[in-house]
């Protein structure tokens, strides 16, 4: 179906991009709703249209082989190459330590690991942004790919187990719902958090992974029941943002923005398109560039343009020039290979 799926990835990647800036360098959270940050909304927009996507993927092959072999090669190889290249050379550049001591440090290569491997609950490198608003954070954008192979292992399991069951995915959203709504009502989640926080076991919370879930799974039950965009989802979109910008309830407000994120996004990424035209130019996607390398670029610009009294806005462009090479660069030379390497092996 003809769509605008990497126009919406790469503009949410770039949301992103601009709320973290502003957080870096002023440390002003953008909050277009209560309780909802700019950066939080974005990513529950890559949630949806990845839960769409990849239940596509699963329906076309449903082999767990196939399944599993895609998703990696779309992962981790940029991925490692961008954890690399910011222990090797990010670091080293902007360390205050001596640089002997900087690679003898166990505490590099730990945070290399982690992230490399999609962990990342560690997330400084010695001696790199001590002295930043936002001091020591290193790639603070990684964390919500952990939540991403969560779901992955969700669908995967829900698909392989129902057997062409269309509703498990419904019904796993609702569920996905409750566990949002029980880690917000009961203090189980946040305690845990609270005891776990900066250590290498905050893995998945609770409250996090039911936010992220119930997109990923509307997208998923939009693919399994081969839902048509229409003009309605225009509607319920603006109502999903009355409720998220007006609702005093935070079940409400949350359920706003629900319907926002998913009929909104999937009614965007059709409306006045021919769906049955195919897409005629070839395919470059660089939001997921942009999400991998923005953070650390970033907290470098802010670094830099404090000492030199640059503007915000002038660090924002010093920084988008950079991100947006860089994400061209691991699109054509690693993700796209890569992702051509899979599709061909099946």
């Amino acid at each position: 179906m003809n769509n605008r799926f990497d126009t919406v990835r790469l503009a949410a990647a770039l949301a992103v991009f601009g709320a973290h800036g502003v957080v870096l360098y002023q440390l002003t959270v953008l909050e277009p709703f209560r309780g909802h940050s700019l950066g939080a909304l974005a990513v529950g927009v890559f949630f949806f249209v990845s839960g769409y996507l990849v239940c596509q993927s699963w329906m076309r092959s449903p082999s767990w082989q196939v399944f599993w072999r895609k998703r990696m090669l779309r992962i981790f190889p940029g991925l490692l190459v961008a954890v690399t290249l910011t222990v090797c050379l990010l670091g080293p550049w902007w360390t205050t330590w001596p640089l002997h001591d900087y690679w003898r440090a166990p505490a590099t290569w730990w945070h290399w690991v982690n992230n490399a491997f999609a962990m990342a609950t560690l997330q400084t490198l010695p001696g790199v942004f001590e002295h930043n608003p936002f001091a020591r954070a290193v790639n603070g954008s990684l964390w919500t790919i952990r939540y991403e192979l969560a779901m992955y292992m969700l669908l995967a399991c829900a698909a392989w187990l129902g057997r062409g069951v269309r509703w498990v995915f419904p019904a796993l959203a609702a569920a996905m719902a409750l566990l949002w709504l029980s880690a917000i009502t009961w203090p189980w989640d946040a305690a845990l958090q609270v005891q776990l926080q900066d250590s290498p076991w905050d893995v998945l919370r609770l409250r996090d992974a039911g936010a992220f879930g119930v997109p990923f799974f509307i997208g998923s039950s939009f693919a399994a029941y081969r839902v048509r965009p229409g003009h309605w989802m225009g509607a319920v979109a603006v109502l999903g943002m009355t409720l998220a910008w007006g609702s005093e309830a935070t079940v409400l407000r949350q359920a706003g923005v629900w319907a926002l994120l998913t009929c909104g996004t999937f009614y965007l990424a059709h409306v006045g398109l021919d769906a049955h035209l195919p897409t005629s130019r070839e395919r470059v996607d660089l939001s997921y560039g942009v999400y991998i390398y923005a953070f650390p670029i970033q907290q470098a610009a802010t670094q830099w343009c404090l000492q030199q009294g640059w503007p915000l806005a002038g660090c924002l462009a010093l920084a988008l020039v950079a991100v947006l090479g860089l994400a061209w660069l691991s699109w054509h030379v690693v993700e796209h290979p890569c992702i051509r390497w899979a599709q061909q092996r099946g």
